[in-house]
């Protein structure tokens, strides 16, 4: 579910002892405007001061909703007409928020007089981009001290002064002073609240409080674990007693002999004096075991450091990683060059074990970028020659990586030539592999360097494609290969270089005309060169208009060019150049009543299309061509 009620216990549960930070009142300001923006780290506090920002403009008996990350704020509507106020998780990452969706969102809000608060990851790119485009003041969430915190919580929890005075007998104020360190979280504050008033005023039941709060834990586990290293029983237990914790003891001691006997001996630091027949042997380090080096051991050994956590968008939907680097700037090179140069069969471990990295966006461009860097630290007349099996790999990833290495290859001018000459061959190559290769090369660094060479290339393929009804697997990976490097080229600011490529094509004998309109509208996604165009009346939007007439009247490509209008007609609602671009084309189009033109209307006149630019004069002119049938029949 997208959105949903927010229950009126979980918003009372985030003012119980909530202690205002400083910046609480500027972000009320900001928010009676209608919509905040409120980022912080996680354990920040982020979601409880959003409810209680909300409780404060709204009214602590408001209605309030949630709406999570995927929520496009583009189509988003309230449902609601009793929500006062919306907390929204986060941004939807493949749809980078405009400033014409965000004054959209504030007229919706205004409009119905509730106010939103958007909570984001404490990512700096993130939030200089909103800064930057959309002008907005982001507040940061940075949680009051650990000792306003405490204040507020224990006095929530115990308002009677005396009662209060009397559970901090159990542990004095010195002592309080040492827990409450600057780096305590608001919920860890919490939790020493509520072990607090479980001890009730009892020394011997408070215990040891260091022992037991959760903040201590990440300094104490690494001992912990050296320790235990040594001992298999412990390291199984330790680990059930983890994932079971709460549960009966005797479940536990099950699942930890349970874990033992499924190690097959990786929990054990050293292999046994004896081997399975019973031989005599030397005690030697068990080269299986799984606590062998810890992550911070093999950091500090190589010199490198795990960074802080980051939100990448690329892709559908967001993650969090966190990237080890190098202290020393180019180490990494460095390191690498040196293996390639000085220990030839490491090297060749090295390419063997690259080569068979698994699918993953985020593993191909850095493999690819070492094959390429790899051809330059070789030389040679074998400089290429890790990089052919890869390009004639029947696996996806093979062939993916060793374009990205052509296109770092590419950028040796020694190289170049070679790289250039081994895809203008391919382009001709029976192997449909081998072409596939050539098609993403052209989308990567290298066609991007020489947009002019990439298309020649590309024409090669497309005039070049074996069977045009796409029931050939190798076939249609070739020619999905080159949708991509030719959206790429177009988007990277090639928009009329690739324009009139495609209208070459389109007029050349023999051409794939049902093929190369498919192309076409592919790259109707990408509307801001054409609205521009259209919107200017430029000869070249013309052109556009011709072609996307042919392209809807086409069966092949009517799908793919009606749904990219369709999206036109439904983002013009708040840009006045891509409204004006809309209103020119389907003005243009209802010259000229065809099937294709008469579909796309059908489509737009549809009931829940309420909003779209454009959709009056589809109307008109589906109007028109009825009157027009109806004169005829009488």
């Amino acid at each position: 579910m997208r959105e949903g009620p927010i229950p009126q216990e979980e918003v009372t549960a985030a003012a119980f002892g909530f202690a205002e930070p400083a910046w609480f009142t500027a972000a009320r300001a900001e928010l009676d405007r209608g919509l905040l923006f409120l980022a912080g780290r996680s354990g920040s506090g982020r979601h409880t001061a959003a409810l209680n920002l909300l409780r404060a403009e709204c009214g602590s008996g408001a209605p309030l909703r949630a709406l999570d990350s995927l929520t496009e704020l583009d189509s988003w509507q309230p449902t609601d007409a009793s929500a006062r106020g919306y907390v929204v998780a986060g941004l939807f990452p493949s749809r980078p928020l405009g400033a014409g969706v965000l004054g959209h969102v504030r007229s919706l809000l205004s409009g119905v007089g509730a106010r939103m608060v958007i909570v984001l990851p404490d990512d700096t790119a993130l939030l200089r981009r909103l800064e930057q485009d959309l002008h907005v003041t982001v507040v940061r969430c940075e949680p009051p001290p650990p000792e306003a915190v405490f204040g507020s919580q224990f006095e929530a929890a115990v308002p009677d002064q005396r009662e209060r005075d009397r559970l901090l007998g159990a542990l004095g104020r010195r002592e309080l002073g040492e827990l409450l360190v600057p780096e305590l979280l608001p919920a860890e504050v919490v939790e020493l609240v509520g072990a607090l008033v479980a001890a009730d005023g009892d020394a011997t039941a408070l215990g040891d409080l260091r022992d037991r709060l959760s903040y201590r834990a990440e300094r104490e586990v690494p001992p912990l674990m050296e320790k235990l290293r040594d001992d298999p029983d412990a390291l199984s237990f330790l680990l059930a007693a983890c994932v079971y914790e709460g549960a009966d003891y005797r479940i536990v001691r099950e699942e930890a002999d349970r874990l033992l006997d499924l190690s097959d001996g990786c929990l054990a630091a050293t292999l046994p004096a004896t081997d399975s027949q019973g031989v005599e042997t030397a005690e030697r380090p068990n080269p299986d075991f799984v606590f062998r080096r810890s992550l911070t051991e093999l950091l500090h050994a190589v010199q490198a450091s795990r960074q802080p956590r980051q939100i990448r968008t690329a892709g559908t939907f967001g993650h969090s990683v966190e990237p080890v680097v190098f202290v020393r700037h180019r180490q990494a090179e460095t390191v690498l060059r040196h293996v390639w140069r000085e220990y030839g069969r490491l090297a060749d471990l090295v390419v063997r074990w690259l080569r068979e990295v698994s699918w993953d966006d985020g593993l191909t461009g850095p493999v690819g970028r070492v094959m390429g860097m790899a051809a330059s630290w070789g030389g040679g007349r074998r400089a290429l020659r890790h990089i052919q099996p890869l390009a004639g790999s029947e696996r996806t990833t093979g062939r993916v990586i060793a374009a990205h290495a052509l296109g770092i290859a590419a950028q040796d001018p020694v190289l170049v030539a070679e790289v250039r000459y081994r895809l203008r061959q391919w382009s001709h190559a029976a192997s449909p592999d081998l072409r596939t290769t050539v098609g993403l090369a052209c989308g990567t660094e290298f066609g991007l360097a020489r947009p002019d060479v990439a298309l020649h290339l590309l024409r090669t393929l497309v005039f070049g494609l074996r069977t045009r009804d796409g029931q050939d697997s190798g076939e249609s990976q070739v020619r999905v290969a080159v949708q991509a490097a030719v959206t790429t080229l177009f988007q990277a600011g090639n928009e009329e270089n690739v324009f009139g490529r495609i209208r070459e094509w389109l007029s050349a004998d023999q051409a794939d005309t049902e093929g190369i309109l498919f192309l076409f509208a592919q790259l109707l996604r990408s509307p801001r060169w054409f609205t521009r165009q259209l919107a200017d009346d430029t000869p070249e939007g013309e052109l556009i208009t011709d072609l996307i007439r042919q392209a809807l009247n086409n069966d092949s490509s009517f799908d793919a060019t009606c749904g990219a209008l369709l999206g036109w007609a439904d983002g013009a609602q708040w840009d006045p150049t891509s409204r004006r671009a809309v209103e020119n084309l389907f003005a243009d189009l209802a010259e000229s009543m065809r099937s294709g033109e008469f579909r796309l209307f059908v489509e737009m006149d549809q009931k829940e299309a309420d909003g779209r630019v454009g959709r009056d004069i589809a109307r008109a002119s589906l109007d028109r061509w009825r009157s027009g049938r109806q004169e005829e029949a009488a």
